[in-house]
């Protein structure tokens, strides 16, 4: 290879991924969620609507489903 050229990665961009400390709980308040990840409240609630962060409801509660979405986020990894 010409020392000019670089390497290209044949799998595409390297995506850098962050990880939040979250607190070791299975279930947690949206607002709460919101709070640790730097989101609102109103756009965590629209995730909720869509279906795309895991939720429990416990009696009149919906919560988020933090064992489940840490679960996820593992089997990505993999």
């Amino acid at each position: 290879m010409d020392q000019q050229q670089k390497e290209v990665n044949p799998v595409g961009p390297t995506i850098e991924v962050k990880y939040i400390d979250l607190p070791q709980v299975p279930v947690m308040h949206p607002d709460k969620f919101a709070e640790l990840i730097g989101l609102s409240a109103g756009v965590v609630g629209g995730w909720i609507d869509l279906g795309y962060v895991p939720t429990v409801k416990i009696g009149k509660y919906r919560l988020i489903n933090i064992a489940s979405l840490t679960n996820s986020a593992m089997a990505l990894q993999s």
